[in-house]
């Protein structure tokens, strides 16, 4: 019984990468290798052994510089490119293989949405219809409602804010009612109205819809505020893969201290002797303890008592920015 519910708890895996790397090299150091494989080349690896679980409902986002690898991993999940090594499984389905079944279930925007300038918004997504075999017009009229188009939907897209255009983007990669959407950097480049219009309209599509959302930028607080699930990319590596109550838990719930002091290696010592859970580092007459919990008074009692003059106490909550930093400090 317990197996069972185990069994019935777990979700169903939307895409799957095992294994996967990406290099890129020209044409021609390709030929030259096959003539002779001694031969050194020029080769970048874009995705470096990359292993990751984007499961059902949820919104999973890809965070990290660029250069990371964030788009290149975004294009073999939509089988525009394959990788050099390892299997990208979409659906439960090779994307080398079984492309355009994925396709039939898969809605994307990579790097920009692709749009015909000098038709409408309600033109383009007509015309985008016809080419995906025929969709209900009474369906394209509530996505244009959904994305907050209706009343520009006979404009042309050439006059359209960059947000407007990435949301009629989404219109177009949604008509189609996908289980799994994917949107590279989606939210690059827009103010923060447009930014929070992009947030509101994938929550709601998630919510609405239970479709899956893979979403990659390098905004951090945007991420937060947005996705269930977070990958923290560098260098072609997936470094972390966490939940966003475990985001919370690491940013919110931890204090950074910074405690200005007349002996910061005596107080450190003192510290680290009264609790070693609290992480310490001196920076001359500066002291920066890192704790959870309420455990600021005990730390000032501490250093009163050992003799140790305070200053000044400034206190922050450890930002996602911060752990980001932490976790690509040696990448």
């Amino acid at each position: 019984m317990e197996n069972e519910n185990l069994l019935n708890n777990q979700k169903e895996e939307v895409i799957r990468l095992n294994g996967v790397t990406k290099i890129y090299s020209s044409s021609f150091n390709q030929f030259k290798k096959k003539l002779s494989p001694s031969v050194t080349v020029n080769e970048i690896t874009a995705v470096d052994n990359v292993d990751l679980v984007v499961e059902k409902g949820d919104i999973f986002g890809l965070l990290g510089a660029n250069g990371s690898g964030k788009t290149t991993i975004i294009k073999m999940i939509c089988s525009l490119i394959h990788p050099t090594n390892g299997e990208v499984f979409v659906f439960g389905k090779n994307s080398k293989t079984c492309a355009q079944e994925i396709h039939k279930e898969l809605g994307a925007i990579v790097e920009a949405p692709t749009m015909i300038k000098d038709m409408t918004g309600l033109e383009n997504l007509e015309y985008f219809a016809k080419l995906q075999g025929g969709i209900d017009s009474r369906r394209i009229r509530d996505i244009i409602e959904l994305v907050g188009l209706k009343d520009r939907q006979n404009s042309k897209f050439s006059t359209y804010s960059l947000g407007m255009q990435q949301r009629l983007g989404i219109a177009q990669a949604i008509m189609h009612n996908p289980r799994l959407l994917v949107l590279d950097e989606p939210i690059n480049g827009l103010d923060p109205d447009g930014i929070i219009k992009i947030r509101d309209l994938l929550l709601e599509i998630n919510k609405e819809y239970g479709t899956t959302i893979l979403i990659s930028s390098h905004i951090l607080s945007e991420m937060q505020a947005l996705c269930s699930k977070v990958a923290i990319m560098s260098k072609g590596k997936i470094l972390s893969v966490k939940t966003i109550e475990e985001v919370q838990d690491q940013t919110d719930n931890t204090i950074i201290a910074c405690i200005v002091c007349d002996n910061a290696i005596l107080g450190q010592e003192k510290i680290v002797a009264m609790d070693d859970s609290i992480e310490t580092r001196v920076l001359g007459q500066k002291l920066y303890v890192r704790f959870k919990g309420d455990k600021l008074p005990s730390i000032n009692k501490e250093l009163i008592l050992n003799g140790i003059n305070i200053e000044s106490v400034t206190v922050k909550k450890r930002t996602l920015e911060e752990l980001y930093k932490e976790l690509t400090r040696d990448e």
